[in-house]
């Protein structure tokens, strides 16, 4: 009897190591936005900004057919959940003329400026799946210089939407949480502001 205790303990003891070490060969989940490998961090933590103007997204990719409003809304609801407060778009615009505009015209910490250089949606009909090529740099107002960016850099993600497009009423709608995936995802490297923090 005593042996056979003796067996089933070292039996269960053998179990529970096998899954101890099964669980330190199970691949962990990468945090998100930790695929973007080309957005870098400048100065953001010293400059700490708060007030963030989302500027008109500039269509480089040669493909008329960019939805740019939605993806500078996207971006928009983006940044409050990484704590920044983004000045109201109609506000921004109405202050920006032409070349007439000037960072610190409407009293923003910093700049969100988004360049869409490759729009690809061949697959979008087929698939639901978006490629887009970019450059996103949130610039100081007093150097907004992307050279010297308080964070961003060039990003290139592929969406797919495919899971989702059962269940959403139309084709606008699909494309809307599309571009609001890819702006999450960019801005997931982007690190949240500090509110203890002041600007």
């Amino acid at each position: 009897m005593k042996l056979r205790i003796v067996a089933i303990s070292s039996f269960l003891g053998l179990a529970a190591l096998l899954s101890s070490l099964s669980g330190c060969d199970s691949p962990r989940t990468a945090p998100r936005g930790a695929d973007n490998l080309e957005l870098h961090t400048g100065r953001l933590r010293q400059a700490n900004p708060l007030d963030i103007a989302v500027l008109p997204v500039q269509n480089n990719s040669g493909n008329e057919h960019v939805p740019l409003d939605l993806l500078r809304s996207a971006f928009h609801r983006g940044l409050v959940r990484q704590r920044y407060t983004p000045l109201a778009l109609a506000y921004v615009d109405s202050k920006i003329v032409e070349a007439a505009y000037t960072p610190g015209d409407t009293d923003e910490n910093a700049i969100l400026q988004v360049f869409v250089t490759r729009w690809d949606d061949a697959r979008w009909k087929s698939s639901a799946e978006l490629r887009i090529d970019g450059e996103v740099y949130l610039l100081d107002v007093g150097n907004p210089d992307p050279t010297k960016a308080l964070w961003g850099g060039k990003v290139s993600r592929t969406v797919s939407m495919l899971a989702r497009r059962q269940v959403v009423a139309s084709d606008g709608e699909l494309l809307g949480e599309a571009l609001q995936q890819f702006a999450d995802d960019v801005l997931a490297s982007l690190p949240a502001r500090n509110p203890e923090q002041a600007p």
